[in-house]
């Protein structure tokens, strides 16, 4: 009885298995099925994957504010970055960023897990090697290839289009954060034709920017990030302050379509458009029968 018990078992779980490879889209079968624990590998996943082969992405891929992706997110599972969701899941890759859930990726790699690790991206020439690689992870390399040539294309002719003196622009934050050098949004700034005033004087990285320099220098252009709430914050105080709003010849705006810029991913290069628009509207290129200064 135990050896017919265990035949049924086992017939009934050959079975299951069976159903489940027919459920999974043709294009999907003998890829490595990947779970993503972190908002940049999610987009890059998302990018890249053939249907089916992604096991869940992080919850953060859902926030319109981190993730330029977040409307695509709503067709996956999602997970919390934990360990035990990985462990019951058992995907053949784990793909994360370096700079999250250390814990977690150690114990994933101690328990055996294929992690693989992703830096931020801080300047537009990681980001097509970023796509690459992430293509041969998840064994699409063609498409990984299409997307990042694309990318290199648009953005060199972007460059290639920047003419002119560069107005000076600024990304200024909650709290007065300006990205200064050393930040993906410095580079975006850059190829877009735009001088970065946080830079030029002197900021590197994600930092407070005092509100007496931003009106001493008066850039052409101030970047403002997207309301995260309706409701009163302190935090967006310093972006209604009076002496900002009073400022002569500047542009505010939202230019930066949300989520554009906050990870490295062929989206970026939708930021990089829409200040060069911005810019092309500040300080147009002279025409081919006008003569240049």
């Amino acid at each position: 009885m135990k050896g017919r018990g265990k035949s049924i078992r086992g017939k009934a779980l050959s079975a299951l298995s069976a159903m489940l490879c027919l459920a999974l889209p043709a294009n999907a079968a003998g890829l490595p099925r990947v779970m993503s624990l972190n908002v940049c590998t999610d987009q890059l996943a998302m990018t890249l994957a053939a249907p089916g082969q992604i096991v869940s992405i992080s919850d953060l891929a859902s926030d319109p504010g981190l993730s330029f992706m977040y409307r695509q997110a709503a067709a996956y599972p999602k997970n919390r970055g934990l360990a035990e969701e990985v462990f019951l899941a058992r995907p053949d890759v784990v793909v994360t960023g370096t700079y999250t859930l250390h814990n977690t990726t150690d114990l994933l790699k101690h328990l055996g897990f294929h992690v693989e690790e992703f830096a931020y991206a801080q300047t537009l020439d990681t980001i097509p090697g970023e796509i690459r690689r992430m293509g041969r992870i998840l064994h699409r390399e063609a498409k990984a290839e299409a997307v990042a040539t694309d990318f290199e294309t648009g953005l060199n002719a972007i460059k290639a289009s920047v003419c002119g003196p560069a107005p000076t622009a600024i990304a200024y934050g909650q709290n007065g954060i300006s990205q200064g050098a050393g930040t993906l949004a410095d580079s975006v700034m850059r190829a877009a034709g735009l001088r970065n005033l946080a830079a030029e004087l002197g900021y590197a990285g994600m930092t407070p920017f005092p509100l007496e320099l931003l009106i001493e220098h008066r850039p052409d252009i101030v970047i403002l990030p997207e309301q995260l709430s309706t409701a009163p914050s302190l935090a967006d105080l310093t972006l209604k302050d009076p002496a900002l709003r009073a400022l002569k010849g500047t542009r505010f705006g939202h230019f930066v379509p949300e989520g554009a810029w906050s990870c490295g991913g062929p989206f970026v290069l939708e930021a990089v458009k829409a200040l060069a628009k911005v810019r092309q509207e500040i300080s147009p290129c002279p025409s081919s029968g006008a003569p240049t200064q």
